[in-house]
């Protein structure tokens, strides 16, 4: 029944995925100058809008190509 124990191990993991998503979230938005309101969205959000930004820079970027 080891399946459903969470270790400190994957609390490290899982916090460092979360920064991970948060600090390239905030690089695209920096980049791109963004207003407030995506800030707010990563504020009211915390896993949803970091992945919404990343993809939505990424599809924006491959439809311009």
């Amino acid at each position: 029944m080891k399946l459903l124990v969470i270790s400190p191990f994957d609390l490290i993991i899982a916090a460092l995925m979360i920064i991970t998503l948060y600090a390239v979230a905030i690089a695209i938005l920096f980049k791109n100058k963004s207003n407030i309101w995506p800030y707010l969205a990563l504020l009211f959000f915390p896993i949803i809008a970091p992945i919404g930004i990343i993809a939505g820079y990424f599809m924006t970027n491959k439809i311009k190509s």
